[in-house]
């Protein structure tokens, strides 16, 4: 009991002493010691800010530093009270009274003043209840004043302000010296005039406001600015005495611990300025689109006057909501008079603020939708994953929301790798386009979302996405997520939340450049036949070759002219389907996204984002070297430190062989010059790139590499409806990928997409057989097919050493393709180089015919006998040796030229027969002799008439003439 007594004493005098001290600050006189103080130069409180006292917290060092504050003069009467609305019972009157009432008023103002202390010190009810609630008080922790929510900013790759990324409070933080001096005199007329003259309560108000709130139910306020700081930081906006006292308390540790500077800064940074604003600066930027230092004395005035009530006297809602502009007006009349009684400002300046006009921004900036919308979404994104992954947090909904709260309350600064030029022009080249595909049905032409708010969008179809990327650096230039520029926040974004299937598009990253990379060539062969594939696993089942390039291909040709069962071979045979998924990984591309499959990674029935293919395409111009794509190079914490440093955070590897690169890159090129992707040529400049179309045509895709950039480009159906049948990528995506490529590169000069010579990279060039892959002979340069030599590029080590062992050079009958035997017309006979297939090639799994067609001049391997030593009886003949010139066909053809030329004989009998004057031959007759003449001669003119066929008709053309002869000739004179 005896120590809950001591305790209370010792609380009741602490709680004494406070008052007592707070109630001297009133009658300090102005400008004497205890009034002038030298803050430090800094922002507020620890961390930002030094203590006014130097134990128990930090001493103040540097004297020679400090300034002087200089206290304005304001006036005894404005001291009394005037600067703030509200009842106050000690309002100086505006007559002079007697000295009786005079004296009278001033015993009242003691007795009051007396009262109050008994109360305070004596009465012990009410001093246990201030006790508890004082003892009920939170502990005064600066750290929730001092980390008030900031917005944090985004700014492009020039360093320009992009947009405030905000959260429910928009607060951009002032230093002391940052906010002008008749802003600061502008709240401090209007909220607590007597601020620097008290000790963080003002005793004289609050009495005022005590014998108001006895006589009304509505609490009034009396706070000065240090307890609104410590209200708006610290407690709960509830208006009680609980709250008062233990506000009061606050206030007045607060003020022993820091400057009056420190207070007012920390005070003018966390005010609440209407709508989501908080603090001068952003209001000021918000309401008025000025800086603080362009702000007239109207304009801090009208900033100041908000205060009392945020929704009240917001000027955008008073001037374009309610349409009643003099509700602001009027309170910032109000504020300027207060200013003017407080010798804050002169007669002049105050009627001159009267008069000024102020410009408020119809719209919030804070709220309108900002520039670049597809790459600032985007950025965010990206940074939101790093922070993410810096802190070792799973990514999910719940840390993402977490971590863009964070973003935006922060104050951050986010500074993004942005061309806005670049960005733009893929914006309006998408916009504007007038070329895209036609769908398969014409009713899927709009897709419609319904809105949070029951209103619909439509959104025209199909639509696009690109993405421009310097592999060079790694830095994203331009991501544009739709065809249109959105109107609204956070749309769907294409370019990294949908991951449609990319096509062929996906071949040189997923099976040449690896396939490469493991020590093939673009000179190896590989077959591009309609047989089963081993290891093939798809519903889709086998692919098709590809037009005309059936047969044995090189893997340049299979890349430049897209062959799909060339691709599939390469990847099942050369590749396989792990190295491939391995090789995908490694150039960033999510796993999740990869179908690991033969149709995934050879057809690109994978979905992968326009962003992740321009990493690995950047990849293979970057000289293998894979860079994360990264949408920003910094970003900075509200303290200057660097929280995330692109270039160090940065994920960076060797993906490929520099070699391995500008080998698959000079492919690429090829593609553009001579295959699919034709039409994405740019005059003047080097450009490679591979088009794709995926399966059922739902979907276009086109990747192209330049020497200063690279870039990727989706067309398809958001819901992943068909385009048209006669659809392909060549046709339209490759067009519209040249159209914002060229623009972007205009005034570029050309150059290399990788500057290195091949032969520095340790790349040396052979001329190989285009069948075998081996090294040129004679005989490939003879191929029957077709299938010449080709120059191709070998990794030093990996180059072959051995020639051709599959071609042999032979007589060939041009008429049947194989070795001519001793019937074959020496006009049909040519030397050729015949293929001579071993036992484990594919194509001895064609049919004959289509042997002869994939593969002209091809024959399996002899085994055992000698090809030349075979005769006309021996079972094999028939398989290597001219099968139209035979014994028999030979045998044929001297028959057919004795019927020839029996029958020019008997033509010649039969023609003469009609012209003959003597023969009376009615024209009946004439017309059917001369009818079986013309059959006979078309017959021996067709080419394919036998002998028998023509003595046939000559018999028949003989019995006629003579018939007719014979029976128009005349009996000759008897002599």
């Amino acid at each position: 009991m005896r120590g809950f007594l001591k305790q209370t004493l010792n609380g009741t005098s602490s709680f004494i002493k406070k008052c007592a001290n707070a109630l001297s600050g009133i009658f300090r006189k102005r400008g004497g010691a205890d009034a002038a103080y030298s803050p430090d130069d800094t922002r507020v409180f620890d961390g930002y800010g030094k203590s006014r006292k130097s134990a128990p917290h930090q001493k103040k060092t540097g004297s020679a530093q400090k300034r002087q504050t200089t206290l304005p003069y304001i006036s005894k009467e404005h001291l009394s009270g005037e600067g703030k609305e509200h009842i106050d019972i000690f309002t100086v009157r505006q007559h002079n009274p007697s000295f009786l009432i005079g004296v009278l008023l001033t015993s009242v103002k003691l007795l009051v003043i007396g009262v109050f202390m008994v109360f305070a010190a004596g009465i012990g009810t009410l001093v246990g209840i201030a006790k508890a609630y004082m003892d009920t008080t939170p502990v005064l922790d600066t750290a929730e004043i001092e980390n008030q929510a900031l917005t944090s900013y985004i700014y492009d790759g020039d360093g320009n302000l992009i947009t405030a990324y905000t959260g429910i409070e928009n607060r951009d933080w002032a230093s002391f010296d940052e906010i002008p001096d008749m802003l600061k005199k502008a709240f401090i007329a209007i909220e607590d005039v007597r601020f620097y003259y008290h000790s963080g309560v003002d005793l004289k108000r609050l009495a005022g406001v005590f014998v108001s709130n006895l006589m009304n139910t509505n609490l009034q306020g009396g706070s000065t600015i240090t307890q609104q700081l410590i209200k708006n930081s610290l407690l709960s906006p509830e208006r009680t005495y609980k709250r008062k006292i233990q506000e009061a308390y606050l206030a007045m540790q607060l003020e022993e611990r820091y400057t009056k500077d420190q207070i007012l800064t920390a005070y003018l940074n966390t005010i609440p300025l209407g709508g989501t604003d908080y603090g001068v600066k952003a209001a000021a930027l918000d309401y008025f689109g000025k800086k603080l230092n362009q702000l007239t004395l109207r304009e801090c005035a009208m900033l100041a006057g908000i205060t009392q009530n945020p929704s009240k006297y917001n000027p955008r809602r008073s001037y374009y909501v309610l349409k009643n502009p003099d509700l602001t007006n009027k309170r910032t009349d109000n504020v300027l008079l207060q200013m003017y009684k407080a010798n804050f400002i002169t007669k002049e300046q105050y009627e001159y603020a009267l008069a000024d006009s102020v410009t408020v921004l119809e719209t919030s900036s804070v709220n309108a939708m900002y520039d670049c919308p597809y790459f600032v979404e985007y950025a965010v994104y990206d940074v939101i994953t790093h922070m993410l992954q810096q802190r070792s947090l799973q990514d999910n909904d719940e840390n993402r929301a977490k971590i863009d709260a964070e973003l935006r309350t922060g104050g951050y600064k986010i500074y993004l790798t942005l061309d806005r030029g670049i960005q733009h022009t893929v914006e309006n080249s998408l916009a504007n386009w007038t070329k895209y595909p036609k769908l398969k049905d014409s009713s899927d032409a709009v897709v419609t979302y319904e809105n949070g708010d029951g209103s619909v969008t439509e959104v025209i179809q199909p639509q696009a996405s690109a993405v421009v990327l310097d592999q060079h650096t790694g830095q994203l230039k331009a991501v544009v997520g739709g065809r249109t520029e959105p109107t609204a926040r956070k749309t769907l974004n294409r370019a990294y939340q949908t991951s449609m299937p990319v096509g062929s598009s996906i071949k040189p990253i997923a099976v040449y450049a690896p396939a490469i990379d493991k020590g093939y060539s673009d000179g190896t062969v590989v077959p591009n036949i309609p047989i089963p594939i081993s290891g093939w696993n798809s519903t889709l089942g086998y692919p098709s070759g590809g037009k005309d390039y059936y047969g044995p291909v090189t893997l340049r040709t299979a890349l430049v002219h897209s062959l799909n069962s060339a691709t599939a071979y390469t990847l099942m045979d050369l590749v396989g389907l792990q190295d491939s998924y391995n090789y995908l990984i490694q150039m960033g591309i999510n796993p999740s996204h990869i179908d690991q499959t033969g149709s995934g990674l050879a057809l690109g029935t994978s979905g992968i984002t326009p962003v992740e293919m321009a990493g690995a395409y950047a990849t293979i111009a970057n000289g293998g070297l894979y860079l994360e794509p990264l949408s920003f190079t910094k970003v900075v914490d509200r303290y200057g430190n660097v929280v995330l440093d692109a270039d160090k955070i940065r994920v960076k590897r060797q993906v490929f062989k520099p070699s391995t690169a500008w080998l698959v890159s000079n492919m690429l090129v090829d593609a553009v010059n001579n295959g699919t992707g034709k039409k994405a040529q740019i005059n003047g400049m080097t450009v490679g790139g591979k088009t794709g179309t995926n399966q059922n045509v739902k979907g276009i895709f086109f990747a192209g590499i330049t020497p200063y950039y690279t870039s990727t480009l989706w067309i398809g159906h958001d819901k992943f409806k068909p385009l048209s049948s006669s659809v392909y990528s060549s046709d339209y995506a490759a067009p519209l990928w040249q159209n914002y490529m060229s623009l972007i590169l205009k005034d570029k000069p050309d150059a290399k997409i990788i500057d290195a010579d091949p032969q520095s990279l340790g790349l040396i060039k052979r001329k190989v057989c285009s069948v075998s892959g081996l090294l040129a002979t004679d005989a490939c340069e003879l191929d029957a097919g077709g299938h010449k030599p080709v120059d191709a590029w070998f990794l030093k080590g990996t180059e072959p050493t051995e020639s051709c062992d599959i071609h042999e050079i032979y007589t060939v009958c041009k008429e049947s393709g194989k070795i001519a035997s001793p019937y074959c017309p020496d006009a049909d006979k040519k030397q050729t180089g015949l293929i001579f297939l071993q036992g484990d090639s594919p194509y001895l799994k064609l049919s004959a015919d289509q042997l002869s067609k994939y593969l002209p001049g091809a024959f399996p391997a002899p085994y055992g006998f000698d090809i030349l030593s075979l005769t006309p009886d021996d079972a094999a003949y028939a398989t290597y040796f001219c099968n139209i010139h035979t014994k028999d066909w030979y045998d044929e053809q001297q028959k057919l030229a004795a019927a020839i030329t029996a029958a020019n004989i008997q033509i010649k009998a039969s023609e003469a027969a009609l012209s003959d004057p003597s023969l009376p031959i009615p024209l009946e007759d004439r017309n059917r002799l001369s009818s079986k003449i013309e059959e006979l001669k078309n017959l021996i003119k067709s080419g394919s008439a036998t002998s028998g066929a023509v003595e046939q008709k000559t018999r028949e053309l003989k019995d006629l003439t003579d018939q007719l002869v014979a029976l128009y000739s005349f009996p000759s004179p008897s002599p």
